[in-house]
């Protein structure tokens, strides 16, 4: 019996080796027939990468509509693979908080090849959640794979990228020379004023009500003038596209949230929370200015001018309303290429100029913008290879294909160097636009190589299509121009975005700042300001125990020893 124990356990072993043995030559063949291209090439010649289908995840708020039905087989991601041999899926569920699933994928370890997040800047809320995993060995070092590419080479040039990307996001100290994200959406060095697209984020009117009630957008300064003017709306007895009743102020465009634009003229620190007051840096809750806030917002809640849904209805009755124009002003939205078809619907126009606590009316932009990034997981094989895939999306013929489609099918260059888009494109643009995805994958290329970014230089056009569709575009550039706005431009860190170099209060003073909104909300319905004074009183109570004061005089240091490190001012959230 021993003997056919024995004799069995040496069977199985042995078979136990060759399986393993075999599966090490498939392994091997596989791996080596992943760098050979049916024609011959081999990695890194001719632009040949790997034949690889890669995987990624998309952590944004409801992006997963844009993606072509079949990432694999349209004819530009096939154009792709047959110059680089590499496939591109990317996974979206089309959460609404794309925040909420990041933290569970991280904390699960639920990963795939490669990751796409929301940060349009380091004090984001997705930046700790970032942070953490890069700190505990969840993403790879792209650095090294950097020093081998053509366009993303340039973000090793500190001239190249803000300074909060470069010194908060991409390049921190702590990460000791370590690149563990690539920050989206860099304009190009070479970028110019005349090659910027102003999105004028805040305040915006439907503009048929303001021209029966004879108002200039533009002459809205302040609380009075905005409060004078929705009382003219309520007794205006206006109507939307259906010929029903309308609310003259609802929330902002993407859905409910408490954004400062609806009381700008007492947004201490500019959406950043934190701002200079004689001197000294403070909280908006320990001002005058937050309890103005509450005030202005229970008079229009009192009067019925303010939906009582504006700061909690999700994204997509908010955006049917506005597409319905049932709402007079919205306290914030912008306008982008891929929201132009709303305001076809409904023309609105950018109420964006009141003045700040400051008595400023010019509208404050990044010097030099960023949003998004991808980061690839420490359990990615291969690492290079996308990062290759990436840096050939980024490049001027991978930004073609995924803005323009193929060339003599899609688009057509002229003689002044201009991408002119074909008849058979432009007739889905004005047919089914809902199908441009499936021709030209322009979101999907843009995950991983919307960077380096200058359209006018690259494509003859400031936005793309304009060329294609210039009375299309033109109500763009109106609307962009409108009422000859002033900028005043920006670069550095914003005060949140400090928080992680003060870990020892981060953990305790993080969710109180992020709750202040909630506290907003409660006081604003209140039942009157006596109550709401002792909902903020009560909150000030918190931030003290969990160490504002501490952090304060943190960001006091680094303002009185640089006043351009902290930058108070990032947008209309909170």
């Amino acid at each position: 019996m021993k003997k056919i124990t024995r004799r069995l356990s040496f069977t199985l072993a042995l078979m136990l080796m060759m399986v393993t043995i075999l599966s090490a030559c498939s392994s091997d063949k596989d791996e080596a027939a992943s760098t050979v291209a049916a024609d011959g090439r081999k990695s890194g010649e001719n632009g040949f990468i790997a034949n690889r289908d890669v995987t990624g995840r998309i952590f944004l708020e409801g992006d997963g509509a844009q993606l072509p039905d079949d990432q694999v087989n349209n004819p530009v991601a096939q154009k792709i693979k047959e110059k680089t041999g590499m496939t591109m899926n990317w996974q979206s569920s089309g959460a609404a908080d794309g925040l909420q699933e990041l933290t569970v994928a991280l904390a699960t370890g639920d990963l795939p090849d490669v990751i796409e997040a929301y940060l349009d800047h380091g004090g984001r809320p997705e930046m700790p959640v970032l942070l953490k995993a890069a700190r505990e060995g969840m993403f790879t070092d792209l650095r090294p794979y950097l020093e081998n590419t053509k366009v993303l080479k340039n973000y090793l040039d500190p001239d190249f990228l803000p300074r909060d990307t470069r010194e908060n996001i991409m390049f921190r100290p702590d990460f000791e020379g370590k690149v563990y994200f690539i920050h989206m959406n860099i304009p190009a060095k070479n970028t110019t004023d005349a090659d910027r697209i102003h999105y004028r984020g805040g305040m915006w009117i439907r503009a048929d009500i303001a021209k029966a009630l004879n108002v200039d957008p533009t002459s809205i300064k302040t609380q009075d003038d905005l409060f004078n003017l929705a009382m003219k709306i309520k007794e205006g007895n206006f109507k939307d596209n259906n010929g029903k009743p309308i609310t003259v102020i609802g929330p902002r465009k993407w859905g409910g949230q408490v954004v400062s634009s609806l009381f700008k003229n007492y947004d201490f620190g500019n959406g950043t929370q934190f701002d200079v007051l004689d001197g000294k840096v403070k909280h908006v809750a320990e001002t005058d200015y937050a309890l103005k806030s509450i005030d202005f917002v229970q008079k229009l809640l009192k009067a019925g001018l303010l939906d009582k849904e504006a700061f909690n209805m999700d994204g997509v009755r908010a955006e049917e309303a506005y597409n319905n124009g049932s709402y007079a002003i919205s306290p914030y939205m912008n306008i982008a290429p891929d929201s132009l078809t709303m305001f076809e619907k409904t023309k609105y126009l950018p109420m964006d100029q009141m003045y700040n606590y400051k008595g400023e009316d010019a509208i404050y932009e990044k010097a030099k913008s960023g949003s998004q990034v991808w980061a690839i997981p420490a359990t990615t094989k291969n690492p290079e290879q996308i990062v290759q895939f990436a840096d050939y999306l980024a490049s001027k013929e991978g930004k073609a294909l995924w803005n323009y489609g193929i060339e003599g099918e899609d688009y057509k260059i002229n003689d002044k160097g201009q991408y002119i888009f074909t008849d058979k494109v432009l007739s889905i643009l004005n047919n089914s636009p809902q199908d441009e995805r499936n021709t030209i994958p322009y979101f999907w290329g843009s995950l991983l190589g919307k960077t380096d970014v200058n359209n006018n230089k690259d494509f003859g056009e400031l936005i793309r299509g304009a060329n294609s569709q210039p009375d299309r575009y033109k109500l763009y550039f109106e609307l962009m121009n409108y009422g000859n706005p002033k900028y005043k431009y920006w670069d550095g860190y914003t005060a949140a975005s400090y928080l992680s170099e003060v870990p020892d209060i981060e953990a305790s003073l993080k969710p109180v700042l992020d709750s202040y909104k909630d506290v907003l909300v409660q006081a604003f319905f209140a039942k009157d300001m006596t109550e709401a004074t002792k909902i903020l009183d009560d909150y000030r109570a918190q931030l003290k125990a969990a160490g504002v004061e501490q952090y304060e005089q943190y960001l006091q240091q680094k303002y009185d020893k640089d006043p351009s490190s902290v930058v108070f001012y990032i947008d209309a959230f909170f």
